[in-house]
């Protein structure tokens, strides 16, 4: 089952009591710094997180701090997501995420994982290149 979905639309998606939904946006996250930042404020990651791809795979494939059953990942103006790195990065981090939320479905007790990218040929492109499967 795909972790990713492509939307055709801006997303309305919200935060409620089950279902925590964490922006992403393209415009605000050049860099793997401001990724990283981005997510520690918004998922409160613990103090042991280190801003490096070991750690960040170490702490989204946890998130036992996290009381919402569901967190929805929605990537706005992805064209412009981590443009001051290397696509190679983008496609390790997309790699990341979607081994993360395969296993949150394996998880009886966890978080389960999913991600919407709002439209973006350049996120189909990154998406196709790497063999992550998702839906439009």
């Amino acid at each position: 089952m795909a972790n990713y979905k492509i939307l055709t639309e801006v997303s309305s998606e919200v935060s409620d009591s089950s279902k925590l939904v964490v922006a992403i946006d393209g415009a605000t996250t050049l860099t793997l710094t401001n990724f990283y930042d981005t997510l520690a404020s918004s998922l409160h990651f613990p103090d042991y997180f280190q801003h490096n791809l070991d750690s960040f795979d170490e702490v989204i494939n946890d998130l036992e701090w996290i009381e919402e059953k569901e967190v929805l990942f929605v990537f706005k103006n992805y064209d412009e997501f981590l443009t001051e790195e290397n696509d190679e990065m983008r496609e390790i981090l997309l790699t990341i995420l979607d081994d993360a939320a395969t296993e949150s479905k394996i998880k009886d007790d966890g978080t389960v994982i999913r991600f919407s990218i709002e439209p973006s040929e350049l996120a189909v492109d990154d998406l196709e290149t790497v063999g992550i499967e998702f839906t439009i």
